[in-house]
């Protein structure tokens, strides 16, 4: 990982190398025109609903037509769709070509662009396909994050405070700094972007393939916040669910939760959502819930979170966690 303040001139000498193609989309060319040779860069249209097979093929039809080999490397520049998206392309067109990521979103700095994960949504399922392809490099540079609006800035907040929630440390930087990190500061920003990257980091490098379990810590809000996404369409933006995602986990998790934490991760979450509630069905988050990918044996997966830097993972039957998950919305 390379951090900076602006990383504007590395990233360009990157896009302008032999043999490189970029993937990104409209917002970030009109954002960043000068970063991108047009006859190399394939342009995809911003948003959760471009996350699927139709722009995986775009992409590798993209490659082909422009000659790209194997020894052909692909950049992907834009939030969290754009990476996982061009990063599953990468893995499969000709069985798996060099990649490199520079997110431009708080979300994918501080979670989607660490650990090697890739996916893309399929009959309404959230990351249901995907495949681990780990990039070359990935340039975490904060200027970019000046130019999100607030809707996506919240966004990566919420992604921001899952991670803090999973570390003591970060927990105190953020409850520290909560005036500066709302304020959008520069500098405090950079430290969180750097806090969070580097702990994903830790954790995905101990358990790369999620083959021990310790990776699964990481799905903290988003057994409810991808259920969540599902039922309601993806209306919203994925650190929204996340953020919901957590305060209704918390309150499925119930005794085990530290009560000091409760009411600091409350406060935080609360604020970050502006108040607004989960007006979400609760059948339709629960069905949705059923087909997460996280469980096992027939029962439902979820991350507590006692304590900063303490947890555990619980499981639910099917029909427990339909009334859990009601009472706990019901609470909100």
């Amino acid at each position: 990982m390379i951090f900076g303040k602006d990383l504007s001139g590395r990233i360009q000498v990157l896009l302008s190398g032999k043999n490189i193609f970029a993937v990104t989309d409209s917002n970030v060319v009109k954002l960043y025109p000068e970063l991108f040779n047009p006859e190399r860069t394939c342009i995809l249209e911003p948003g959760e609903s471009q996350k699927n097979w139709t722009s995986v093929l775009d992409i590798c039809a993209f490659l082909k037509a422009s000659g790209a080999d194997r020894q052909s490397k692909l950049v992907a520049v834009g939030g969290g769709v754009v990476g996982d998206t061009a990063g599953f392309a990468a893995s499969v067109y000709m069985r798996g070509i060099p990649w490199s990521l520079v997110p431009t979103t708080l979300l994918a700095q501080c979670d989607s662009s660490i650990g090697g994960k890739t996916g893309i949504n399929f009959n309404n399922l959230k990351n249901i396909l995907g495949t681990f392809h780990f990039p070359e490099q990935v340039y975490l540079s904060a200027h970019f994050i000046k130019t999100l609006d607030d809707r996506e800035f919240i966004c990566g907040i919420g992604e921001v405070l899952k991670t803090a929630c999973l570390s003591e440390e970060i927990f105190k930087f953020v409850l520290d700094n909560e005036k500066a990190v709302f304020a959008k500061d520069g500098t405090t920003l950079e430290r969180v972007v750097e806090l969070c990257a580097e702990f994903k980091h830790s954790i995905t490098t101990r358990d790369p393939r999620e083959k021990t379990g310790l990776r699964k810590i990481l799905n903290y809000g988003h057994t409810v916040g991808h259920a969540f996404e599902t039922a309601d369409r993806q209306r919203l933006s994925h650190g929204e669910y996340i953020l919901h995602g957590m305060r209704v986990e918390n309150r499925i998790a119930g005794d085990v939760i530290n009560p000091a934490f409760f009411v600091e991760s409350e406060r935080l979450f609360s604020a970050a959502l502006g108040g607004k509630k989960p007006a979400f069905d609760p059948d339709t988050a629960a069905a949705a819930a059923e087909s997460d990918k996280k469980n096992e044996s027939g029962k439902i997966s979820m991350i507590a979170v006692i304590k900063p830097g303490e947890h555990k993972e619980i499981f639910f039957t099917k029909k427990e966690f339909r009334w859990k998950l009601r009472e706990a919305m019901e609470s909100v």
